[in-house]
């Protein structure tokens, strides 16, 4: 962990403010991770960072050769969006879209697993605490579900610590 703004813990309860397709639900799934973190910045200084995902690659460092497939320049409802990520191709199609709020996506992978990403901002006096949460479920994850949820985790992890990084506004 990199300090008390993050808040990966060993046993996770999903936040049941989250919108997950039926077959995602976190009570189903092979691999949950969740991971959180207090950014000093507000909802939409969070939000626009989020939404831009072409240019997730310039700050996160697992992820790259993102395009948007459907939906315009940027994350929307019902947009879909091509990524590479943990060396492996996804092509997520938004679900829940609440700006400023809430962001849902669901993909499909080659293996035979899928998955859900939740992002979930919830303003705080000092800025805003930003959860994300991530649910996948088949056959193969049986033989992988801790090396999954490692991954996902410190992925996670790093994904949050770059979007704190980038959102919140330049300090003297």
């Amino acid at each position: 962990m990199f300090g008390d703004e993050f808040m990966t813990k060993l046993a996770q309860t999903p936040d049941p403010r989250i919108t997950w397709p039926t077959e995602q639900a976190p009570a189903s799934a092979m691999v949950f991770a969740q991971n959180v973190i207090d950014v000093a910045a507000t909802p939409g200084a969070v939000w626009s960072q989020l939404i831009d995902c072409v240019r997730w690659p310039q700050w996160y460092k697992y992820c790259s050769d993102v395009s948007m497939l459907r939906g315009g320049s940027q994350l929307s409802a019902g947009s879909k969006f091509r990524f590479k990520t943990l060396d492996r191709y996804f092509e997520p199609e938004v679900l829940t879209f609440v700006p400023e709020q809430m962001l849902v996506w669901k993909a499909e992978d080659p293996a035979g697993t899928s998955g859900a990403h939740a992002w979930l901002i919830e303003p705080r006096p000092d800025g805003c605490r930003v959860t994300t949460e991530e649910s996948q479920i088949g056959w193969f994850l049986f033989f992988l579900r801790a090396r999954t949820r490692g991954r996902l985790l410190e992925s996670h992890e790093e994904w949050l610590r770059a979007l704190k990084e980038r959102a919140e506004p330049i300090r003297d």
